[in-house]
């Protein structure tokens, strides 16, 4: 209807290397939306990711993080997997930080931004 051009959509499980994965060119920006929903996820989704800046060490991964726990954290493995995480502040995107950044739920409900790359990635 935008008359933007096809982008085709690759199905992928996190930590699995599929041909579809494989023969993914080089991408720029990965974005995701509350993939760090199981810790037990959290390093199969890194090594992915890993895996795709090994093709261009410049890529970027966007995601937001709901913060459920301080227990469940991804500073241990990104420095497994030497990567390095910048936080954007919700407020950069317009947000009131009451509507996005957190909910009426008992409990804390923070939503971040983050951005992965590699530790000696230069942008």
């Amino acid at each position: 209807m935008n008359n933007l051009p096809q982008i085709p959509v690759v199905g992928l499980t996190w930590g699995h290397a599929s041909p579809d994965l494989l023969a993914l060119p080089p991408q720029d920006v990965i974005l995701g939306s509350d993939v760090f929903f199981e810790p037990e996820d959290f390093e199969s989704i890194l090594m992915t990711v890993y895996f795709l800046m090994e093709k261009n060490p410049m890529l970027q991964f966007w995601s937001t993080y709901q913060v459920r726990s301080a227990d469940w954290s991804l500073e241990a493995l990104l420095y497994k997997w030497d990567m390095k995480c910048t936080h954007i502040p919700l407020e950069t995107f317009g947000a009131d930080g009451g509507e996005i950044a957190e909910s009426d739920l008992p409990g804390r409900h923070t939503v971040e931004m983050l951005i992965i790359s590699l530790m000696e990635a230069e942008v």
